[in-house]
């Protein structure tokens, strides 16, 4: 078994050049919290940015999902924040942003239809997560490298088989038995090296949770925000449909032989509601007499 080691500098050199032929370039890091997926990103990031003489900062860390595809696409018919091209973006938690539960999501499905369309930008994305299996697997499949922190200071990379004919590139299955049997991910289908990287100075610690505590908090309300606007507008609806069942909607009563509408405890049990509620809801919308 011969173990592939590499430089994290080499690593970003290889980045570049891949961003250079205009293929795609997404990562995915993964791990334990606490065992360092954050700094070996910064750390990556930092590099990459030497290697393209391109803007490095702890502020290019992002939580929003908003500011991510604002930095790749721009705002408007003028791009407003758009990032250059070949510029670093670190989504500190891709959990939050492409969780595969939330697949349905009108802003999800935009993201991942963006970062379909965006390879002439040549971006460099490196995101975090503990468990790189909860993401949407229409964002997995845009990922090239798979990079896993078993402990502080050591980085396992994957990268994607390029095989035509598997419908799961990182061959999961074969992989977790391969893992299980050996400890380690040397003889595993994906696997391409090892990094060994170093932890963040004093400085660089202060600077990336100065950074966090003020950009994690605004993408918190940013989601609170975009949540009570989705509720109220499913509140809206569904209070219309009650109000149009209870004006317009007429039912043949078998007992009395008649059309009725129906009451406010027939409504409540067929939206799983009760009736007092129904009834709430109806005096709300009420013209003013």
């Amino acid at each position: 078994m011969v173990v592939i080691y590499k430089t994290i500098h080499d690593f970003a050199k290889e980045l570049y050049a891949l961003l250079k032929t205009d293929r795609d370039n997404v990562i995915g890091v993964a791990g334990f919290t606490g065992e360092g997926k954050s700094a070996f990103t910064t750390q990556l990031g930092k590099e990459y940015c030497k290697v393209a003489n391109t803007y490095w900062g702890f502020d290019r860390m992002t939580w929003s999902r908003a500011e991510m595809m604002r930095w790749i696409d721009g705002d408007g018919p003028d791009k407003k924040g758009q990032l250059p091209e070949y510029s670093l973006i670190i989504p500190d938690e891709l959990f939050q942003m492409f969780y595969r539960r939330n697949w349905y999501e009108n802003d999800q499905i935009d993201a991942i239809a963006t970062f379909n369309m965006c390879r002439d930008r040549h971006l460099l994305t490196i995101g975090n997560i503990p468990n790189f299996w909860e993401l949407d697997a229409g964002f997995t499949n845009r990922i090239r490298f798979y990079v896993y922190i078993p402990q502080r200071g050591v980085a396992w990379v994957f990268q994607q088989e390029n095989n035509p004919f598997s419908n799961d590139p990182w061959n999961t299955g074969e992989n977790k038995k391969i893992f299980r049997k050996n400890l380690n991910p040397f003889n595993c289908h994906n696997f391409l090296c090892q990094i060994n990287y170093d932890d963040w100075t004093p400085e660089e610690k202060e600077e990336y949770y100065n950074i966090r505590n003020t950009k994690r908090v605004e993408a918190v309300n940013e989601v609170k925000t975009a949540r009570n606007h989705k509720n109220h507008l499913l509140r809206k609806q569904r209070d219309s449909a009650i109000c149009w069942i209870n004006n317009d909607l007429f039912y043949y009563d078998d007992v009395k032989k008649v059309y009725s509408r129906p009451s406010f405890k027939m409504i409540g049990e067929n939206l799983h509601l009760s009736d007092v509620y129904i009834g709430e809801i109806l005096r709300s919308h009420e013209e003013p007499s």
